[in-house]
């Protein structure tokens, strides 16, 4: 199941859009495979996929998972990243993510939290985690997270997302 099954039509654009800024986020730690001349990875590339050392090498193993579509692969990955480096906020929400995709709400809404405490202006995952919890039935937290997200998007002169958040909340509060 992914995260566009989880939420209504006009709910899957606040997700794509956050999940590629979560990507853009981390875009500076993924490295690009090179070909060499028949075709095949270069051989420290290629060690990196086959043998991970550090936060950064298990984060790329669990993104390249995920795109797979190997979920479980994808959280195993996260979950050593994050054995690693507990305060590593990309592979939280990269596992978080993988929960949602999964239909683990409960999981998933964790691990956006421990984003927000690592990186509590970090608006897209307030709204994300609001997304989720609308979708658990948990109408108030969903409108606290919204509206912590609209406040955070003012701030950043976002005023697409503002009015996004803004929405959701008059949604839930007319529900």
């Amino acid at each position: 199941m992914t995260l566009r099954r989880l939420t209504t039509n006009d709910r899957f654009t606040g997700t794509t859009v956050s999940a590629a800024i979560a990507l853009l986020l981390i875009g500076a730690l993924i490295l690009p495979v090179r070909a060499s001349d028949n075709g095949t990875p270069s051989n420290a590339n290629a060690a990196l996929l086959t043998e991970p050392k550090t936060a950064a090498d298990w984060l790329r193993r669990g993104i390249e998972e995920a795109r797979k579509n190997d979920l479980e692969d994808a959280i195993a990955a996260f979950d050593q990243s994050i054995q690693l480096k507990r305060d590593y906020a990309p592979a939280y929400y990269n596992r978080g993510t993988t929960y949602a995709n999964l239909g683990n709400r409960r999981s998933a809404v964790a691990d956006y939290t421990q984003v927000i405490l690592l990186k509590p202006n970090n608006a897209y995952v307030r709204y994300d985690r609001g997304l989720l919890r609308a979708d658990a039935g948990d109408k108030q937290g969903a409108i606290e997270d919204f509206q912590q997200a609209a406040t955070l998007f003012k701030q950043q002169l976002n005023v697409k997302w503002h009015q996004q958040a803004l929405s959701k909340v008059k949604q839930l509060q007319q529900s």
